[in-house]
């Protein structure tokens, strides 16, 4: 039986950012954009979609400033 999952693809200033349904919360994945991220964290875990959301831009924020 197949199941299916919930996921959202929005690009956000360059960056993929990935969110999928992950156990009781959600998992949002960055995806490299003109300049790569470091390898850590590559994704963020929360209870929610935006609040999964919210902590990826600020990485990506973060990275962006540096």
């Amino acid at each position: 039986m197949s199941q299916l999952i919930a996921s959202h693809h929005s690009d956000y200033r360059g960056y993929g950012l990935e969110a999928s349904h992950y156990a009781s919360g959600w998992r949002v994945h960055i995806i490299p954009g003109p300049r790569s991220l470091p390898t850590d964290p590559d994704h963020v875990l929360a209870d929610t979609q935006e609040e999964a959301l919210t902590k990826a831009r600020a990485i990506v924020d973060r990275h962006l400033q540096g």
